[in-house]
């Protein structure tokens, strides 16, 4: 049994390359989709956040047809934009693919620049 609506699954990111914060939180609306909500300080990002509300398990394991990723969805948001890819993240741990026990005690996932020698 799944105990839906008490602990949605919410990841935060500081994205320093454009000073701009965003948090997703994703909730299993216990009917086969799940709630999202994106909130950030990026106005970009705010068009993102109106048109994705909501969505299904196949919006999560099939990249190609994902409402996540449609051009109509996404708006003028910046290709290199990590709030999608956290949608994922927030919506596979919603689901059990990812821990939300073991997830938090990783740590923070960087992407830096090679450092030249």
């Amino acid at each position: 049994m799944r105990i839906t609506g008490l602990m949605p699954s919410t990841i935060e990111s500081d994205m320093t390359i454009c000073d701009k914060k965003i948090r997703v939180t994703v909730s299993d609306n216990g009917d086969g989709t799940m709630a999202v909500d994106i909130e950030s300080d990026c106005q970009a990002i705010e068009g993102f956040s109106q048109n994705l509300k909501t969505i299904t398990m196949d919006d999560i394991v099939n990249f190609e047809t994902s409402t996540i990723n449609k051009e109509e969805v996404r708006g003028n948001m910046s290709m290199i934009c990590v709030a999608p890819i956290m949608v994922y993240q927030a919506a596979w741990m919603e689901c059990g693919m990812l821990s939300k026990r073991i997830f938090p005690k990783q740590g923070p996932i960087t992407i830096d620049m090679k450092k030249e020698e």
